[in-house]
């Protein structure tokens, strides 16, 4: 092999890197909670996202509007925005993520609706609803995750197809990224046990993916047009797939990443510390207090460098690129909104 066949070789393989952490030593640190607002009064507080200085967080089952805005500085709900229903500017089933511009981009899995909310606009009293127009509108076919890392570009995730995910505009439109397994799953199945989160650092050019069945992150750089795969992190998972591509769980099947978001410096994850917590992952959903109490935090090669313990069962997470804040909505006797320094 020539000296520049072997650069390119070896320069492939740092490029895409493949590493099982799980016997690594980490810092394990515990930190203190700032509490934000206690007033997170819901049966299951969905998706919140950071946005500039404010919080908004779902409320999954509101039957009027759906999103809350909190103020990070007063720590003072100052709106609400996003209507349930089968209306002209309603959604039965919303989707939310962040967009650009201060804004959020919602659909709606069953009316295919799709409007990007101004946070702006709401504070100053303006219409903060603004429909996608059919020029960048994106098919949903059978996307889990949507996000827009660049004006009028977007990502999507969608667990049931052929490839994981999908870069998508009227001009540029492609798919790709390997799935967390090697073996091939029946469509059913796919999407079953492919859905995850996708969030992207805009500052990195970094876009992250994390599974929720399997203990499992790909980490793609932007390079010109194109997302290339630098890094996927896999831990063991027990299960076999059969002849007919069916999935099926062992004894010791491991759980991957519930919740995903991105600060200046890490990826971090909800995750359980199996060292410590054997919790059996069937019964959370039945008893809160049983979700995990860390984040696991990684830099952007997939190098886990801390697991934090933040000292409540975390349900759900939430933080900007341009720091290490971490705000979480935790359970303490009721869902709390808290801040916490990574």
């Amino acid at each position: 092999m020539n000296k520049n066949a072997l650069f390119t070789f070896l320069l492939f393989l740092y490029s895409c890197n493949t590493s099982d952490q799980s016997n690594i030593k980490v810092e394990r640190v515990s930190v203190d909670a700032e509490i934000i607002t206690d007033s997170i009064h819901s049966s299951l507080p969905g998706v919140v996202i950071v946005i500039n200085n404010y919080v908004v967080w779902q409320d999954v089952f509101a039957s009027g509007k759906f999103l809350h805005v909190i103020d990070l500085n007063t720590k003072k709900e100052v709106g609400i925005l996003g209507d349930k229903g089968q209306g002209p500017k309603e959604f039965s089933s919303p989707n939310v993520s962040k967009a650009l511009n201060n804004r959020l981009f919602v659909f709606d899995y069953n009316t295919k609706r799709q409007a990007f909310f101004s946070i702006e606009n709401l504070l100053s009293g303006k219409d903060y609803y603004s429909p996608i127009p059919n020029n960048i509108k994106v098919k949903l076919k059978d996307n889990f995750r949507i996000i827009e890392f660049e004006e009028n570009q977007f990502v999507t995730l969608r667990p049931g197809s052929d490839y994981l995910l999908e870069h998508w505009n009227k001009r540029l439109y492609y798919s790709f990224g390997p799935f967390p397994i090697p073996e091939t799953l029946c469509k059913r199945d796919r999407f079953d046990f492919f859905q995850g989160n996708i969030a992207y650092n805009s500052d990195l050019n970094k876009l992250v993916y994390s599974s929720y069945r399997f203990p499992y992150l790909a980490i793609y750089t932007k390079r010109g047009k194109y997302f290339k795969l630098h890094a996927e992190v896999k831990r063991m998972s027990d299960y076999s797939v059969s002849p007919a591509g069916e999935l099926n769980w062992g004894p010791n099947k491991k759980r991957g990443p519930v919740e995903l978001t991105l600060t200046s410096d890490y990826i971090v994850t909800v995750e359980r510390d199996p060292k410590i917590d054997q919790t059996n992952e069937d019964e959370v959903c039945v008893d809160q207090m049983k979700l995990p109490h860390k984040v696991y935090l990684y830099d952007y090669d997939g190098n886990l460098k801390k697991i934090v313990d933040l000292g409540y069962p975390v349900l759900r997470i939430a933080a900007d690129i341009k720091n290490n804040i971490l705000y979480a909505i935790v359970v303490m006797e009721d869902f709390v909104l808290v801040k916490y320094e990574l």
